[in-house]
């Protein structure tokens, strides 16, 4: 199916949990490239719905990186006060019919401008890890995941080196131009 996606295409995003249910769909995103080991897409004011149904639309405009090896998607969050990264912690992506799915492992990292970083949700991982019984080689593989990203974040590697992140994005305005 990946073989027949091309730059701006438009795809539905779903969020499962371990358990198979899905927990947050996003109503569309952009298709701006396609790499070897990633493809990024584009969002900006989109509704996202959570499992309960509550609705809400997106802040700011969005470079959204799926890898199809790591265990991790990258958010890179355009907001008034600077470029932001949200990192989740989840398997390699599978495309199915215009639709980007991955199961969300709970942790997730908070990148801030200036390079920090936050660790969140573990308890949520913790809780959920025991609930429904994640094996061994996924929690290591989660965690290898987090050490992966640190260490990318530490040394501003590939997007979050915000030259990279406003690359994609400078990419993405000229796309929309040429779509006028």
């Amino acid at each position: 199916m990946i073989d027949t996606l091309k730059v701006g295409d438009s795809l539905v995003v779903h969020a499962y949990k371990h358990n198979g249910s899905i927990y947050r769909s996003w109503e569309e995103a952009i298709v701006l490239a396609i790499e070897a080991d990633y493809i990024v897409l584009v969002n900006e004011d989109v509704t996202v719905t959570e499992v309960n149904g509550r609705k809400w639309r997106t802040n700011e405009p969005a470079i959204w990186i799926f890898n199809k090896k790591n265990w991790s998607n990258i958010i890179c969050m355009f907001k008034d006060s600077g470029l932001n990264y949200y990192c989740n912690i989840a398997s390699p992506f599978i495309l199915d019919d215009k639709t980007i799915k991955y199961v969300d492992y709970d942790l997730d990292i908070k990148v801030f401008t200036d390079g920090s970083y936050k660790i969140l949700d573990l308890k949520e991982f913790n809780r959920n890890r025991i609930a429904w019984k994640y094996p061994r080689e996924i929690v290591n593989i989660v965690w290898a995941e987090i050490d992966n990203l640190k260490k990318q974040i530490k040394n501003r590697e590939f997007v979050f080196a915000h030259e990279e992140a406003r690359r994609l994005w400078h990419k993405y305005v000229d796309f929309k131009a040429k779509q006028r």
